[in-house]
């Protein structure tokens, strides 16, 4: 209890929750809750923009080598193990951004919401609830207030009196045992007053300390109703905390729930591919493909006897890549037969020819023409003279009859489709037996590849375009890139 009978002595003189004033604890309370609910608020939001960086990271460093990869040197299942490790990042991605959404959406929001609903904040910026149970409070305590007051001072003034006593009975003694006083002296006035004082002091301290002990029996009687109250309000109190603190329990289990990533379905499922994609690596076919490709496996035109001809000694390109024409070449304007028995050649013959696989020879009677890629890419003609080749060449009879018919005498012999023309460029594709509307297989394309002939197609490693045959003796497809068609290099490409 208090000692002392001022106002500001009442409040905070014992550490007791029934003392005057203390109940302020358990309001400010209120107070912490709902700055408790902004600090959990903010928690999750910053974890969830440490998920949605850490996702954003993973992206970007995957993109990053996902091209260093497919520039790289890497090839065959081996690269498809190192791009495994970048689809593993990239699912990681699309998983730790769910948690950001989650943590965002079933928990921030929540708590937002449940803050709204609980707190309420007045004009003058303080909460409704804690002003509420504040007033409960106080009304419950002031009856119980004012006989601690009235106990106080009662104390006080008993505790005046016995002091007042203490002192007339002191100055009583000291007058009686002066020794320099006569008798007479002694039992003068003034000792008959300091007696009376004495007296006078002894009743006010009788009358003070039943006075005191009225004021406590009024308290201790009182007692009980205060704690009946204050017990009811202060129960209140505890049955709103115990919603936050519930509340806060099961916001921070679905806490756990968005970052316990373990249970996730999908990420077992990141792991599986990944193993399986890293299974996948076949050292064995990745170096039959290289030897394929690169190595001793490779088709190779070997060096034959060529048979000189003066007539095509070297059919030159017209300069078409920016080179010279070599000394002593000659351009090819047209060609006819030397043997009448033969047709003559024709764009029906070029279609033919064309049928034929890549660097293949297509007999179309005494001269034959062989396309080779060179280095000084130019196109070289060899003549042979084989009914063997000529029939091999044209095997449907319609065919034959329509390589048959010769050029028309009034065409000009510079005609584009005369023969074999000097300039690549200027070659028709739509010779090519190949319906331009037959439906095709989408490839990408490996490696950058630039056509030397104009019947080839160019590309860049990524484009991706369609495959309208398969692939040929010699190794090339036919293709449609851009709405054109020509031939590719077969290993050059991958289906899409």
């Amino acid at each position: 209890m208090s000692h002392h009978s001022d106002e500001n002595a009442i409040y905070a003189t014992s550490d007791s929750f029934w003392e005057v004033g203390n109940y302020k604890r358990t309001t400010k309370r209120i107070e912490d809750g709902n700055r408790l609910c902004d600090d959990l608020m903010k928690l999750v939001s910053e974890r969830a923009e440490i998920e949605k960086i850490y996702a954003k990271n993973l992206k970007e460093w995957a993109k990053k080598w996902n091209n260093i990869i497919e520039k790289g040197p890497e090839y065959g299942t081996t690269e498809a193990a190192w791009k495994g490790v970048l689809m593993e990042a990239e699912q990681r991605c699309d998983l730790h951004m769910r948690v950001k959404e989650n943590l965002i959406n079933d928990v921030h929001s929540n708590v937002k919401q449940w803050q709204r609903d609980n707190f309420h904040k007045s004009m003058m910026g303080q909460l409704k609830e804690k002003k509420d149970i504040e007033d409960m409070f106080k009304k419950a305590q002031k009856p119980w207030a004012k006989l601690l007051e009235k106990v106080n001072k009662s104390r006080a003034d008993y505790h005046n009196a016995c002091k007042s006593e203490r002192s007339a009975q002191n100055q009583e003694r000291n007058a009686g045992g002066d020794s320099s006083l006569s008798p007479d002296q002694q039992s003068s006035m003034k000792v008959k007053k300091l007696q009376d004082r004495v007296s006078k002091a002894k009743e006010e301290v009788s009358r003070g300390r039943d006075k005191y002990e009225i004021c406590l029996k009024e308290i201790s009687d009182f007692n009980p109703k205060y704690i009946e109250d204050m017990t009811h309000v202060f129960e209140k109190a505890q049955e709103a905390e115990s919603k936050r603190l519930i509340f806060c329990k099961d916001m921070l289990f679905a806490t756990h729930k968005c970052l316990n990533v373990s249970n996730d379905p999908s990420l077992p499922r990141i792991y599986e591919e990944f193993h399986h994609t890293v299974a996948n690596a076949d050292y064995e076919k990745d170096l039959k493909w290289w030897s394929n490709n690169h190595g001793v496996n490779m088709p190779m035109n070997w060096p034959s006897f060529e048979e000189y001809s003066e007539e095509f000694r070297d059919i030159s390109s017209k300069g078409k890549r920016g080179g010279q024409i070599p000394e002593g070449a000659i351009t090819l304007l047209n060609q006819r037969t030397i043997n009448d028995d033969l047709p003559e050649y024709t764009p029906d013959l070029h279609r033919i020819s064309k049928k034929t696989p890549k660097g293949a020879v297509s007999g179309t009677g005494d001269i034959t023409l062989t396309s080779v890629k060179g280095p000084s890419n130019h196109t070289s003609a060899t003549s042979k003279s084989s009914d063997n080749n000529r029939h091999s060449a044209i095997s449907d009879p319609q065919e034959s009859q329509e390589a048959s018919n010769p050029f028309d005498d009034e065409e000009d012999p510079h005609s584009q489709n005369n023969g074999v023309s000097g300039d690549d460029d200027e070659w028709d594709y739509s010779d090519r037996m190949v319906d331009p509307n037959k439906p095709g297989v989408p490839v990408r394309a490996l490696y950058d590849y630039e056509g030397v002939e104009a019947d080839e197609l160019s590309f860049k490693v990524g484009d991706v375009f369609e495959k309208l045959e398969d692939e040929d003796e010699q190794g090339w497809c036919t293709g449609r890139k851009d709405g054109r068609i020509g031939l590719y290099p077969a290993n050059y490409v991958e289906f899409a």
